[in-house]
């Protein structure tokens, strides 16, 4: 856990198991983030990570690795994966960073691995992830101006099982920005893609 506090990322600050079930489902419906830890500014949506109070995003699931001892050996594993090596050996450009890479969690973390996964996914409206994603936005515009919210609350549901599912490591700029280091990785379910 040292080692990774040392680098830009922030997979074991969102993506680890002291990140509460509550937290991890309000991080889905309300783009409130965990690592925030003025509650004001959660409240608000305001990013826990960024400076001068920029907005918190999160895609239409947030996920979580309950055990530190999991996690760490999820990373340690994953870090050697030769997919994940290569893109971590991609020559630098500044302008861009390698696709992110897939690893089944059985393969990290054994045939019960999923056991160790929990996720919250924000729950579609009128059958549309995209219309859920706009109304979270709108929702959480509206409370930051202080106004009455003209669209549903947002809602999210637990993710039924992490069985089949994989971890996906993300790689980005370093802080020297003269190459790559994995910057966040987190559990996705079996068959998952992001909506945007």
């Amino acid at each position: 856990m040292a080692a990774l506090d040392q680098g830009v990322g922030h997979g074991h600050i969102r993506h680890e198991g002291w990140v509460t079930e509550e937290a991890n489902m309000r991080r889905a419906a309300y783009l409130e983030d965990p690592t925030q830890l003025d509650v004001t500014k959660r409240l608000l949506g305001i990013d826990g990570l960024k400076p001068t109070d920029k907005r918190h995003r999160c895609s239409d699931l947030a996920t979580r690795i309950t055990d530190p001892d999991a996690f760490v050996t999820a990373f340690a594993r994953g870090s050697q994966q030769p997919e994940v090596r290569a893109a971590l050996s991609t020559p630098h450009d500044h302008a861009k960073r390698p696709e992110p890479v897939r690893v089944p969690i059985a393969d990290l973390l054994g045939r019960d691995g999923h056991q160790h996964c929990t996720g919250w996914q924000l729950e579609p409206v009128a059958g549309s992830m995209d219309v859920a994603i706009n109304n979270r936005h709108a929702w959480r515009a509206a409370l930051v101006e202080g106004r009455q919210p003209d669209v549903p609350h947002p809602a999210a549901r637990p993710v039924p099982t992490f069985e089949g599912g994989v971890i996906l490591f993300v790689v980005g700029h370093n802080k020297a920005r003269d190459g790559y280091e994995i910057v966040t990785m987190y559990p996705q379910p079996q068959g998952y893609f992001p909506a945007r």
